[in-house]
C-alpha cells in the first residue's frame, strides 16, 4: 500500500532528536520512529567514511530520504507506527483505543475522529482526538502505553468499558487528573508519579513498538521493576547515542589526497587492481600516476572496508592530523586546516592552535537510550547498554553529513603531566571518581564507563568556557558550537587537545565566524576573556565550594550560571566540570592549571 506523509523533520533529525524509537508530535497525532529494517534506502544518499565504517562494523551509512512535491501529495520516507494506541477525546473525555470501536481513522486529513455515543463533537464536525498524555518506560529502552485499563481498574481485568480522563481542576498538578471506568470509582494519575509507582505501574512488558506492532523482547528485562510513567513527549524519553568522524581521509596520506580529486563513481566502478592500472596508463586519472597501482588499489580497499584492519580508534588518526595542518593546507580539501599562532602569555601552557577553516564530520545513529543519557563516548563497551534501532544487525547505519569550521587547541604534555601529578588535583580527581562509580552503580549499568581523569576533566571545563565566550564574539549561538575532546594519559597516544567547531548540512558553519577568532589579533583576548570569566560565578561562593564528595553529582565547581552548556554542545551531558581545576577561584588557587599570570 501507498504510504502518505504526515509530518515532517529534517533529515539531520533523524540522527539527534527523531531517530527510530523516539516518539513525535505531529500536529494531529503521535507517532514513533521505525527502526531502520523497514526503511526504503537511496543509493544516491550514501554516506562513506571509512574510519566510522570500521569502527561501528558496518559497509555504508545512508541520510534519510528528503521529500519532495507538496504535503498532501507526497510520500512518506520514513516509516512510523501509531503510538501510543490510547487515544483522548478533548470533547468527551473518552480514553479508548481503536479496537474498542470509539475512534475511527480519517485517511484524507490524517487524523484520528471520536465517533463516542453522546459526542456532540464541534458543532456538526466529529471532535478530532488527541494522543494519551502518558506513557510507561524503563532505562533498558522499553516503551509502551500507559496501562489505563489495569489502572483504573487498580489490577488486571477483562472491562471494555467505556474509560473518560478529565481534570478536577483543583491544585493545576497530575493530582487533578483523574482516570474512570464506568464500572469503577475515580482514580487519581499522581498514584503512578508517586515513590510507588513502579509497583503500582508493574512490571516492564519488554515492548518495542518501534521495531513493529506488538514486538516484544524474548528475554526478560534486567529494569523489570524500574518502569515508570512520563509524559508522551518528555525530553528524557529519547537520547540518541551518536558516534562520529571527521572525515580526515585526504589529509592523512598523499595517495588520500589524491583519491580525493578523483570522481568517486569512477573508483567505485573500479573491481580489480588490473582495471584500476589500465585506466590509470589510459590517463583517466592524473592525480594517481605517480603512485604504484598496488599501493592505490590497497588504499581502495582500505576505503572500502574490504581489508580487515584492527584500528577503531576515532580521535588519534584525527589528534595526528592536527600535528600536521601542512597535510591539508588547500582549500580544495574537505579538511582544510591554518597554523595559528600560540598568544604569548600562553607559551607555557598552549602549544599549539590550528585554524580548520574547512571540515567535514560525519555522524551515524548507532542507538538510543531512555531515562538517563550515556553521552557520545566512542567506548565499545557501552554496546550493550544502549536500545537497538533495528531487529537484525545490517551492513548500514542511519548518518548524517555536516560542513563547518573550528578552532583546535592543543595544550603542553609537560604541563598537563606535571598538573596531573600535583596530590591535590589526584585527591580532587580521586573524589569525582568515587562519585561517578556511585552513579554507575545506582543505574545498574551492564558495564559501568571508567572515570576518564583529571585530564579529560580540565579539557572539558576549559571547552565549556570557551564556548561560552565564543558565542558572545562570533555571532553563533552557544547551542550550535560543539566540543570534541581528546584525552590520553598513556605514554604511546597521549593526547590533550580540543576542537570547539559548527557544522550543518546546510551553509552553517562555513560562514567563517568562528574561526575568524582563533587569528593572532583576535584568540589572545579570546583565551583570556574566558578564562578570567570562569574565576567568577554569580553562584559563588556555593558553586566555587562545590565538594563532589559532599554533594550528589559528578562535577566540581559548575553550575548552569557559569559552566553549564546546552546537550547540543556537550559530548558527556554536563558531567565532568570544575572550575578550580581550569582557573583559581575563590575557593581554591592550588587546583588550578592555568594562573593569574596568564589572563
Amino acid at each position: 500500500m501507498k504510504t502518505r506523509a504526515i509530518g515532517d523533520v529534517r533529515p539531520s533529525q533523524i540522527i539527534t532528536t527523531f531517530g527510530p524509537g523516539a516518539v513525535v508530535d505531529l500536529q494531529t497525532m503521535s507517532v514513533i520512529v521505525a527502526g531502520i529494517d523497514n526503511w526504503k534506502i537511496d543509493e544516491d544518499l550514501a554516506i562513506h567514511e571509512p574510519r566510522l565504517e570500521r569502527a561501528l562494523r558496518v559497509t555504508r551509512f545512508f541520510s534519510a530520504r528528503p521529500s519532495e512535491g507538496a504535503f498532501f501529495y507526497k510520500q512518506g520516507t520514513v516509516p512510523t507506527y501509531l503510538f501510543p494506541k490510547y487515544q483522548l477525546c478533548p470533547v468527551c473525555r473518552t480514553l479508548s483505543i481503536f479496537e474498542e470501536g470509539y475512534f475511527e481513522y480519517n485517511q484524507n486529513w490524517q487524523e484520528i475522529l471520536c465517533k463516542a455515543p453522546g459526542c456532540n463533537g464541534r458543532g456538526r464536525f466529529r471532535a478530532t482526538a488527541l494522543p494519551a498524555p502518558f506513557v510507561v518506560a524503563c532505562p533498558s529502552g522499553h516503551i509502551d502505553d500507559f496501562p489505563w485499563r489495569e489502572y483504573a481498574h487498580r489490577g488486571p481485568t477483562s472491562c471494555h468499558r467505556r474509560m473518560t480522563l478529565y481534570s478536577i481542576a483543583k491544585t493545576g498538578t497530575v493530582a487533578d487528573l483523574q482516570v474512570k471506568c464506568e464500572c469503577e470509582s475515580p482514580r487519581s494519575i499522581s498514584e503512578a508519579f508517586g515513590e510507588r509507582g513502579s509497583e503500582v505501574l508493574g512490571q516492564c512488558t519488554r515492548s518495542r513498538p518501534w521495531l513493529g506492532v506488538g514486538y516484544r523482547d524474548s528475554k526478560s528485562c534486567e529494569h523489570d521493576s524500574k518502569v515508570r510513567a512520563m509524559q508522551r513527549g518528555a525530553t528524557n524519553a529519547w537520547f540518541s547515542v551518536v558516534r562520529s568522524a571527521l572525515s580526515i581521509k585526504e589529509a592523512a596520506t598523499p595517495i588520500g589526497i589524491a583519491l580525493g580529486v578523483c570522481s568517486h563513481k569512477q573508483i567505485d566502478n573500479i573491481d580489480t587492481e588490473d582495471k584500476l592500472r589500465k585506466l590509470i596508463e589510459m590517463g583517466m586519472f592524473p592525480s594517481l600516476e605517480p603512485f604504484k597501482a598496488s599501493d592505490v588499489w590497497a588504499a581502495i580497499q582500505k576505503k572500502r572496508g574490504e581489508i580487515e584492519t584492527s584500528e577503531v580508534d576515532l580521535r588519534w588518526p584525527e589528534w595526528l592530523a592536527f600535528q600536521d595542518p601542512s597535510s591539508a593546507s588547500s582549500d580544495r580539501m574537505e579538511f582544510f586546516l591554518e597554523c595559528g599562532e600560540i598568544p604569548e602569555s600562553f607559551s607555557g601552557q598552549v602549544t599549539r592552535v590550528v585554524l580548520a577553516r574547512k571540515l567535514l564530520e560525519v555522524r551515524a545513529l548507532v542507538g538510543f537510550t531512555r531515562i538517563d543519557p550515556i553521552g557520545t563516548s566512542d567506548d565499545e563497551s557501552l554496546g550493550s547498554s544502549i536500545a537497538p534501532i533495528y531487529r537484525n544487525r545490517l551492513d548500514w547505519l542511519p548518518a548524517v553529513k555536516l560542513r563547518g569550521e573550528g578552532i583546535f587547541i592543543e595544550l603542553a604534555e609537560t604541563a598537563v603531566s606535571e598538573w596531573e601529578a600535583k596530590s591535590e588535583v589526584q585527591a580532587r580527581a580521586k573524589a569525582m571518581a568515587e562519585k561517578h562509580a556511585e552513579w554507575e552503580a545506582e543505574k545498574t549499568m551492564a558495564n559501568p564507563s571508567p572515570f576518564p581523569g583529571a585530564r579529560y576533566t580540565l579539557l572539558h571545563t576549559l571547552s565549556h568556557t570557551l564556548i561560552r565566550q565564543l558565542s558572545l564574539d562570533c555571532g553563533y549561538s552557544a547551542s550550535s558550537v560543539r566540543e570534541r575532546i581528546y584525552s590520553n594519559s598513556s605514554g604511546s597516544r597521549s593526547m590533550a587537545g580540543l576542537l570547539l567547531y559548527t557544522a550543518s548540512s546546510d551553509s552553517e558553519g562555513s560562514l567563517g565566524g568562528l574561526v575568524d577568532l582563533g587569528s593572532p589579533n583576535r584568540f589572545p583576548d579570546l583565551m583570556q576573556s574566558a578564562l578570567r570569566s570562569a574565576t567568577r560565578c554569580s553562584s559563588d561562593p556555593l558553586c566555587a565550594d562545590h565538594q563532589p564528595e559532599a554533594h550528589a553529582t559528578i562535577n566540581g565547581a559548575a553550575c548552569h550560571a557559569c559552566i553549564l552548556a546546552s546537550e547540543t554542545s556537550c559530548e558527556s551531558f554536563n558531567r565532568f566540570l570544575d572550575r578550580n581545576m581550569l582557573v583559581p577561584t575563590m575557593a581554591s588557587s592550588g587546583l588550578s592549571f592555568f594562573t593569574e599570570s596568564s589572563f
